[in-house]
Order: structure tokens, then C-alpha cells, then sequence
């Protein structure tokens, strides 16, 4: 992936290009991408034509109208405005006991394969705190995505794992739904059906208590030795 230089002018004429190739594919009009923009059309034609600039205002706004992100708008392939990489939010605080982790407040991006992240809603990435009752798969210090995709919370399924409020915080937790009740389950439970904790749906919605799927999860590997495995010479 080719990433230009940090200057303005470079960013710049990647924001007109995105805008230019959304006009030609019939993703959204001159005049519209105008109206959101607040400048004249004949003005955004002229944009679009290199012919005129926008002014730092005005770049802000076209942004906004292309949901665009700096760090989206950085990591995007010139020659392929549809594919490459997205740039997804991380919230601040890790997700686990004792943590308050609000998914509105962020400290960064980090960037996924579009083929990733497109058939997510409100994706967002997030580190996993040490919890001694983890599904086995995950470890602490694990980085995550995350879909916030309403209709797949209603209906939780129980091959996945999910970021719950338990009442003590965000935790990840097995999910199962059943009638006016979700029950939910970690690493020490999740073999014995009678012990998960029951949730009662009755004055609650279930999008209060499953917040998200966990769609992918990224992990550091082991620090290799600082010295050679084998002696120089020997080969096994």
C-alpha cells in the first residue's frame, strides 16, 4: 500500500480525486456533494476540474460529506478509491472488569482491509483487559473488531463471542437467547447450562446488554530470543 508523503497538498488532491470518482460512479451528484458542502455547484464543478481550490473550511466540510476520516483519507489507495484500507476507530479504554469502556470515545485508528470492515455497522476496534474467566480462545492484550450491528445483536448466536454489560462493566461473554431471557456465560460456566446468568428482557432491550460482536482479533506474538536459536554453522 502506497502511503504519500504527510503534506497537505498531497491530501488534498486525494480528497478531490475520492470526491471526483464518487461523482463518476453515481455514488452522489455534483450538486449534492455541493449542497452538503455549502458552495455553489458551479464552484464544485470547478473543483472537481482543478480549476478552482477549497478553502480549509470547506475541505472540512467535503470530508464530512464523503465520511471521510484523516487517517481513512491517508491510508487510501490513489489508484483504487474503493479498496485498500479503513481506518477504524480504537476506543481509549481496554474492555474488561472494573473498566469503564464507552465505545464513543476514541484514542486512534488503526487500519483493516475494506473486504473486512464493509459489511460491519459502526465498527470499532478495542484491546481486551486481563479477565480470569476469558473464552478460551482470547487472551488479555488481544486487539479486537467489533460490529455494532443491531439486527445480529438481537439475535446473538451462540458460536461467537460477544462484548456484554453484566452490570459490573464490559466483559466478553458466550451469548445465548432464549424467549424473554438472554443468558449469558464465561470460560467457568459455559459447560454447565444451569449456572449462566440469566438477564430477563421483560422491561429491558437486549441492545442494552450485547453491545457488539467480535468479528476478528489480532495478537502480538512472543518476543523472539535476543541471541541465535542454534549456534552459528549448525543446521538441523
Amino acid at each position: 500500500m502506497e502511503i504519500i508523503a504527510v503534506h497537505i497538498e498531497g491530501l488534498h488532491r486525494r480528497l478531490i480525486e475520492i470526491a471526483r470518482q464518487r461523482v463518476r460512479s453515481g455514488q452522489i451528484t455534483e450538486s449534492g456533494l455541493a449542497r452538503l458542502c455549502g458552495l455553489s455547484q458551479p464552484h464544485m464543478h470547478n473543483v472537481l476540474k482543478d480549476i478552482r481550490t477549497l478553502s480549509t473550511n470547506s475541505a472540512d466540510r467535503l470530508m464530512q460529506a464523503l465520511e471521510l476520516s484523516f487517517a481513512g483519507l491517508l491510508w487510501r489507495i490513489p489508484e483504487d478509491i474503493d479498496a485498500g484500507v479503513r481506518a477504524i476507530p480504537v476506543i481509549r479504554n481496554s474492555i474488561g472488569p472494573g473498566i469503564e469502556a464507552m465505545f464513543s470515545v476514541f484514542h486512534g485508528f488503526m487500519p483493516f482491509s475494506v473486504s473486512l470492515v464493509k459489511s460491519l455497522v459502526q465498527p470499532i476496534a478495542a484491546r481486551l483487559a486481563p479477565d480470569l474467566v476469558l473464552p478460551r480462545l482470547l487472551a488479555a492484550n488481544d486487539m479486537a473488531l467489533l460490529d455494532q450491528n443491531p439486527a445480529v445483536r438481537r439475535q446473538p448466536s451462540g458460536n461467537q463471542y460477544w462484548v456484554v454489560a453484566d452490570g459490573s462493566g464490559l466483559r466478553i461473554r458466550y451469548v445465548r437467547l432464549r424467549g424473554a431471557k438472554v443468558y449469558l456465560a464465561n470460560e467457568a460456566t459455559v459447560d454447565d447450562p444451569g449456572s449462566w446468568q440469566a438477564v430477563s428482557l421483560a422491561e429491558r432491550d437486549i441492545l442494552d446488554i450485547v453491545r457488539a460482536r467480535i468479528v476478528w482479533i489480532g495478537r502480538e506474538m512472543e518476543m523472539a530470543p535476543s541471541g541465535p536459536v542454534q549456534p552459528p554453522g549448525e543446521i538441523y
